[in-house]
């Protein structure tokens, strides 16, 4: 017998450690349902068990059970490998869709107890069938006990088979809300915004009223907000539609909406629809955050605000903040045109008469200052922060050419030609830049010509140093960039008169 024991126990280590490597190289080299270890392991411990204990020392009874029970786990490995080499392997290999896990949850519940009555009656003489129909009051007993996990176990099942939502689907019941991890025979795991792993019993879910959201579909994401009376309207629908288009996140289709909500005490509320993809908390919050902040920055260019509640009793009204934009003045703004290379040779009179005319905006993280293929009439220099220079591509996307910080200039070629943006160029942080449209140089054009020349020459000279071209070409491009200024400053100078 010993002999026996050591070759059985020798070959039980050997199939537990083909089972540990096996599931470790799968694990590791390829993306098929792991190699069930929990329930082998544990029936190569029980027939070891079983092998090493002498029938003669533990009596008939205790060696029959003992024996049963080794009968029993070792089913139980066998099915559970089974379900996985029968279901979840050929999914993986992509025979056929994944079953879901409270199908092959049921499937080895069910063969697993078949197994269990068949064997405690042929090994053990306990026949569970007859004890149950034969006792009324055992039958009630279980019954009332299980009432609460059958529901949950056909509502699952119900789930399963009507199928509402599914894995990566974002849910909401009875007011909270989550990404539907798995579901399983007795609850559906959710999770959280944050983090947190939500448990809701199935027949919870099959009884509520539930919102469900696919991962690929668009997602409206709806809030409000209050704007000052002094802004129209319909004016401040449509700036609120026009921010809210080139906010990142928002689909253009279906397209982003604002509608008059209220008139409220100190402001006219409007309501706000956008669409996004995606419908976890966190990403709803993020867009929501987003279109904020440049509905913000959008509303301080127009010299608006989101105005205090009337009831609001301030004995002094704050100024505005240090890094407002209005406080750059204009002996600021002219010292900053001072150290712009296209600006450098005009002498202190014509930039005290250019420096006016300029301003100053402010863009938020992710704003779009201009964008590809708009009409151009204004170049920027940038006084603080960091714009990005960005190229579409042909299959779509963007792709960065070049990030730009203070006191570098973009804009120049279309200021100076009137085509049509050749990138789209967006601040990569609260940016705050020096704006000079072609308007702005008419009067310095109108009073001395050659500036016009001056300044064909400065910005021919940075085209041919981006653009690595030969004395010759520059030459060419010079006079036909003058040429084109001529026509069109001219163009701007009658349109004034």
């Amino acid at each position: 017998m010993l002999p026996m024991a050591m070759s059985q126990l020798a070959l039980s280590l050997a199939l537990a450690a083909g089972l540990v490597v096996g599931r470790a190289w799968m694990v590791r080299h390829s993306r098929l349902a792991p190699l069930p270890l929990l329930l082998p392991l544990t029936a190569l411990l029980v027939h070891v068990v079983a092998t090493l204990t002498p029938a003669a020392q533990l009596g008939a009874v205790p060696a029959r059970w003992l024996a049963s029970l080794d009968l029993l786990f070792t089913g139980f490995a066998l099915i559970r490998l089974g379900t996985w080499g029968c279901l979840q392997l050929p999914a993986g290999l992509g025979w056929w869709p994944q079953p879901p896990k409270i199908l092959r949850d049921l499937a080895m519940l069910l063969l697993a107890a078949a197994f269990t009555v068949l064997v405690l009656r042929e090994r053990a003489g306990v026949n569970l069938v007859g004890l149950l129909t034969t006792s009324a009051v055992l039958t009630a007993v279980v019954g009332l006990a299980a009432q609460e996990t059958l529901k949950d176990l056909f509502a699952g099942i119900s789930l399963q088979l009507d199928a509402p939502f599914s894995e990566g689907d974002w849910i909401e019941v009875n007011g909270s809300g989550g990404i539907v991890q798995t579901v399983t025979l007795m609850n559906t795991y959710l999770k959280t915004a944050d983090g947190s792993r939500l448990v809701v019993p199935n027949d919870t879910v099959a009884q509520a009223t539930a919102r469900c959201f696919t991962p690929h579909d668009p997602v409206g994401n709806r809030f409000s907000i209050g704007l000052d009376y002094a802004l129209p309207p319909g004016q401040a629908c449509a700036l609120l539609e026009q921010v809210m288009a080139q906010c990142p996140g928002v689909l253009q289709q279906p397209p982003p909406r604002a509608w008059v909500g209220a008139y409220a005490d100190s402001a006219i509320t409007y309501e706000l629809l956008v669409w996004q993809r995606g419908a976890g908390e966190l990403q709803r919050l993020e867009v929501r955050s987003t279109v904020l902040q440049h509905i913000w920055y959008a509303l301080s260019r127009e010299g608006q605000s989101i105005p205090y509640p009337v009831r609001e009793l301030r004995p002094k009204r704050q100024g505005p903040p240090e890094d407002d934009p209005a406080l750059i003045d204009v002996e600021a703004r002219a010292r900053l045109l001072s150290g712009n290379a296209l600006f450098q040779e005009l002498g202190a009179d014509q930039l005290a008469q250019l420096a006016p005319l300029t301003r100053c905006l402010r863009f938020g993280p992710g704003e779009a200052v201009v964008r590809e293929g708009d009409p151009s009439s204004a170049l920027f220099q940038i006084v603080r922060g960091r714009v990005a220079v960005l190229k579409a591509g042909p299959q779509g996307g963007q792709t960065a050419l070049a990030s730009l910080g203070a006191g570098e200039v973009f804009g120049e070629m279309g200021l100076c030609t009137g085509g049509r943006r050749t990138a789209t160029v967006r601040a990569e942080e609260d940016t705050v830049l020096l704006e000079v449209e072609r308007d702005d140089l008419m009067p310095l054009v109108e009073a001395e010509p050659e500036f016009l020349n001056h300044l064909a020459r400065l910005v021919n000279r940075r085209r041919c140093e981006l653009e690595k071209v030969t004395a010759e070409q520059a030459a060419a491009h010079e006079l036909g960039l003058l040429q084109r200024m001529q026509q069109l400053f001219g163009a701007v100078g009658m349109g004034r008169t």
